[in-house]
Protein backbone atom coordinates (compact mmCIF):
# COMPACT_ATOMS: atom_id res chain seq x y z
CA UNK A 1 0.00 0.00 0.00
CA UNK A 2 0.98 3.65 -0.85
CA UNK A 3 1.99 6.39 1.90
CA UNK A 4 -0.08 8.99 2.98
CA UNK A 5 3.05 10.96 1.69
CA UNK A 6 3.19 9.39 -1.46
CA UNK A 7 -0.72 10.01 -2.42
CA UNK A 8 -0.40 13.61 -1.46
CA UNK A 9 2.60 13.76 -4.00
CA UNK A 10 0.09 12.21 -6.64
CA UNK A 11 -2.62 15.25 -5.38
CA UNK A 12 0.08 18.23 -5.57
CA UNK A 13 -1.88 18.92 -8.75
CA UNK A 14 -5.56 18.26 -8.68
CA UNK A 15 -7.20 15.81 -10.66
CA UNK A 16 -3.86 13.49 -11.20
CA UNK A 17 -5.55 10.77 -13.10
CA UNK A 18 -8.01 12.99 -15.15
CA UNK A 19 -11.20 11.03 -13.71
CA UNK A 20 -12.88 14.35 -13.66
CA UNK A 21 -13.10 14.13 -17.38
CA UNK A 22 -14.49 9.98 -17.61
CA UNK A 23 -17.62 10.56 -18.84
CA UNK A 24 -18.17 7.42 -20.04
CA UNK A 25 -16.96 5.73 -16.97
CA UNK A 26 -19.58 7.45 -14.16
CA UNK A 27 -22.11 6.69 -16.95
CA UNK A 28 -20.97 3.06 -16.64
CA UNK A 29 -20.64 3.13 -13.20
CA UNK A 30 -23.92 4.59 -12.41
CA UNK A 31 -25.96 2.00 -14.81
CA UNK A 32 -23.93 -0.99 -12.74
CA UNK A 33 -24.17 0.48 -9.23
CA UNK A 34 -27.35 2.14 -9.04
CA UNK A 35 -29.24 -0.74 -8.37
CA UNK A 36 -26.65 -1.63 -4.75
CA UNK A 37 -26.56 1.99 -3.34
CA UNK A 38 -30.01 4.20 -4.08
CA UNK A 39 -30.76 4.97 -0.65
CA UNK A 40 -28.20 3.09 0.92
CA UNK A 41 -25.79 4.34 3.32
CA UNK A 42 -22.24 3.89 1.67
CA UNK A 43 -18.56 3.51 2.62
CA UNK A 44 -16.44 4.22 -0.16
CA UNK A 45 -12.93 2.96 0.52
CA UNK A 46 -10.22 5.80 -1.42
CA UNK A 47 -12.64 8.39 -2.38
CA UNK A 48 -9.71 10.68 -3.55
CA UNK A 49 -11.11 13.98 -4.25
CA UNK A 50 -14.76 12.79 -4.16
CA UNK A 51 -15.21 12.54 -7.73
CA UNK A 52 -17.06 9.51 -7.97
CA UNK A 53 -19.10 10.32 -4.88
CA UNK A 54 -20.29 13.24 -6.44
CA UNK A 55 -21.24 11.77 -9.86
CA UNK A 56 -21.87 8.18 -8.92
CA UNK A 57 -22.64 7.88 -5.31
CA UNK A 58 -25.34 11.20 -5.49
CA UNK A 59 -28.27 8.71 -4.87
CA UNK A 60 -26.87 6.98 -1.91
CA UNK A 61 -29.06 7.94 1.22
CA UNK A 62 -25.10 8.98 2.87
CA UNK A 63 -21.66 8.45 1.93
CA UNK A 64 -18.61 8.04 4.38
CA UNK A 65 -15.58 8.63 2.06
CA UNK A 66 -12.05 7.34 3.51
CA UNK A 67 -9.20 7.98 1.32
CA UNK A 68 -5.28 8.04 3.16
CA UNK A 69 -4.09 11.28 1.53
CA UNK A 70 -5.21 14.81 3.16
CA UNK A 71 -4.10 16.73 0.42
CA UNK A 72 -7.61 14.94 -1.41
CA UNK A 73 -9.86 14.66 1.69
CA UNK A 74 -9.65 18.51 1.93
CA UNK A 75 -10.58 18.58 -1.91
CA UNK A 76 -13.31 16.76 -1.63
CA UNK A 77 -15.12 18.50 1.74
CA UNK A 78 -14.93 21.61 -0.64
CA UNK A 79 -17.25 20.18 -2.87
CA UNK A 80 -19.40 20.41 0.08
CA UNK A 81 -21.85 17.17 -1.08
CA UNK A 82 -24.99 17.04 1.09
CA UNK A 83 -25.20 13.31 1.31
CA UNK A 84 -21.38 12.41 2.34
CA UNK A 85 -19.05 13.48 4.54
CA UNK A 86 -14.93 12.40 4.40
CA UNK A 87 -12.20 10.97 6.51
CA UNK A 88 -8.61 11.08 6.08
CA UNK A 89 -7.58 7.42 6.92
CA UNK A 90 -6.02 4.57 6.47
CA UNK A 91 -9.21 2.28 4.82
CA UNK A 92 -7.52 -1.02 6.59
CA UNK A 93 -7.36 0.38 10.14
CA UNK A 94 -11.17 2.17 9.62
CA UNK A 95 -14.47 0.47 11.59
CA UNK A 96 -16.26 -0.82 8.21
CA UNK A 97 -19.30 -1.40 10.89
CA UNK A 98 -22.85 -0.28 10.24
CA UNK A 99 -22.75 0.85 6.30
CA UNK A 100 -25.07 -1.15 4.02
CA UNK A 101 -22.73 -1.41 1.25
CA UNK A 102 -18.95 -1.20 1.14
CA UNK A 103 -17.58 0.27 -2.05
CA UNK A 104 -14.07 -0.12 -3.12
CA UNK A 105 -13.65 1.42 -6.66
CA UNK A 106 -10.53 1.09 -8.36
CA UNK A 107 -8.14 0.85 -5.21
CA UNK A 108 -7.62 -2.72 -4.58
CA UNK A 109 -4.30 -2.78 -7.41
CA UNK A 110 -2.63 -0.25 -4.43
CA UNK A 111 -2.61 -2.87 -2.22
CA UNK A 112 -0.01 -6.07 -2.05
CA UNK A 113 -1.59 -9.50 -2.40
CA UNK A 114 -1.52 -9.78 1.78
CA UNK A 115 -3.07 -6.38 1.97
CA UNK A 116 -5.88 -7.22 -0.43
CA UNK A 117 -6.59 -10.66 1.35
CA UNK A 118 -6.76 -8.54 4.70
CA UNK A 119 -9.55 -5.96 3.24
CA UNK A 120 -11.69 -9.13 2.21
CA UNK A 121 -11.28 -10.91 5.61
CA UNK A 122 -11.94 -7.27 7.09
CA UNK A 123 -14.86 -6.61 5.16
CA UNK A 124 -16.18 -10.50 5.81
CA UNK A 125 -15.80 -10.05 9.76
CA UNK A 126 -17.10 -6.36 9.84
CA UNK A 127 -19.54 -6.19 6.98
CA UNK A 128 -21.44 -9.83 7.69
CA UNK A 129 -23.62 -10.73 5.19
CA UNK A 130 -23.71 -7.14 3.10
CA UNK A 131 -22.63 -5.84 -0.18
CA UNK A 132 -19.35 -5.12 -1.15
CA UNK A 133 -18.69 -3.57 -4.91
CA UNK A 134 -15.28 -4.06 -5.64
CA UNK A 135 -13.76 -2.78 -9.14
CA UNK A 136 -10.32 -3.69 -10.51
CA UNK A 137 -8.15 -4.44 -14.10
CA UNK A 138 -8.37 -8.09 -14.75
CA UNK A 139 -5.49 -8.05 -17.53
CA UNK A 140 -3.08 -10.75 -15.58
CA UNK A 141 -0.16 -8.79 -15.03
CA UNK A 142 2.15 -10.42 -12.45
CA UNK A 143 -0.78 -12.73 -12.04
CA UNK A 144 -2.43 -10.23 -9.88
CA UNK A 145 -5.83 -9.38 -11.06
CA UNK A 146 -7.13 -11.75 -13.87
CA UNK A 147 -10.80 -12.73 -13.04
CA UNK A 148 -9.89 -16.28 -12.12
CA UNK A 149 -7.76 -15.33 -9.05
CA UNK A 150 -10.28 -12.87 -8.22
CA UNK A 151 -12.72 -15.74 -8.04
CA UNK A 152 -11.15 -18.07 -6.17
CA UNK A 153 -10.20 -15.13 -3.48
CA UNK A 154 -13.49 -14.01 -3.08
CA UNK A 155 -15.39 -17.66 -3.14
CA UNK A 156 -12.42 -19.14 -0.66
CA UNK A 157 -12.94 -16.47 1.73
CA UNK A 158 -17.01 -17.36 1.84
CA UNK A 159 -18.11 -14.24 -1.02
CA UNK A 160 -21.29 -14.85 -2.46
CA UNK A 161 -20.67 -13.43 -5.98
CA UNK A 162 -23.73 -11.53 -7.01
CA UNK A 163 -23.10 -10.34 -10.42
CA UNK A 164 -20.23 -9.04 -12.26
CA UNK A 165 -20.05 -5.82 -14.98
CA UNK A 166 -17.45 -5.37 -17.46
CA UNK A 167 -16.10 -1.51 -17.10
CA UNK A 168 -13.76 -0.66 -19.83
CA UNK A 169 -12.04 -2.47 -22.99
CA UNK A 170 -8.40 -3.36 -23.10
CA UNK A 171 -6.62 -1.14 -25.54
CA UNK A 172 -4.26 -3.48 -27.12
CA UNK A 173 -4.16 -4.81 -29.79
CA UNK A 174 -5.99 -3.04 -32.15
CA UNK A 175 -8.46 -4.56 -32.55
CA UNK A 176 -9.67 -3.95 -29.12
CA UNK A 177 -9.03 -0.14 -29.65
CA UNK A 178 -11.40 -0.06 -32.18
CA UNK A 179 -14.24 -1.78 -29.86
CA UNK A 180 -13.08 0.96 -27.47
CA UNK A 181 -14.09 3.61 -29.89
CA UNK A 182 -17.28 2.05 -30.61
CA UNK A 183 -18.43 1.14 -27.27
CA UNK A 184 -18.65 4.82 -26.74
CA UNK A 185 -21.67 5.33 -29.08
CA UNK A 186 -24.80 6.85 -27.35
CA UNK A 187 -26.19 3.59 -25.93
CA UNK A 188 -23.19 1.16 -26.95
CA UNK A 189 -22.06 1.15 -23.50
CA UNK A 190 -24.67 -1.45 -22.81
CA UNK A 191 -23.04 -4.45 -24.82
CA UNK A 192 -19.80 -4.07 -22.43
CA UNK A 193 -20.99 -7.15 -20.99
CA UNK A 194 -21.73 -9.17 -24.15
CA UNK A 195 -17.49 -8.31 -24.94
CA UNK A 196 -14.92 -11.05 -24.94
CA UNK A 197 -12.69 -11.36 -21.19
CA UNK A 198 -10.03 -11.49 -23.38
CA UNK A 199 -10.54 -7.72 -24.29
CA UNK A 200 -11.68 -6.73 -21.34
CA UNK A 201 -9.76 -4.31 -19.02
CA UNK A 202 -11.33 -3.47 -15.43
CA UNK A 203 -14.98 -5.27 -14.02
CA UNK A 204 -16.85 -4.13 -11.08
CA UNK A 205 -18.31 -7.23 -8.82
CA UNK A 206 -21.12 -7.28 -6.48
CA UNK A 207 -20.33 -9.30 -3.43
CA UNK A 208 -22.03 -10.66 -0.68
CA UNK A 209 -19.81 -10.88 2.60
CA UNK A 210 -20.08 -13.93 4.00
CA UNK A 211 -22.70 -13.75 7.08
CA UNK A 212 -21.07 -15.12 10.63
CA UNK A 213 -24.08 -17.32 12.62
Amino acid sequence: MRTAADFNLYYAAPDPWHISHSRFRDKVFRRCLMPFIRDKSVLELGCGEGHLTQAIFSKARSVVGIDISDVAIARAKSLNLPNARFESADFLQASFEGYDVIAAIDCVYYLSLQERGALLEKVAEEHSGKILLLSGPIVDYRRHFSHKRLMHEFTTLGFAPLKFYNLSVYWHPPSSRIIAHLIKLPLAHTLLDWIPESMIYQRLYALRAPKHH
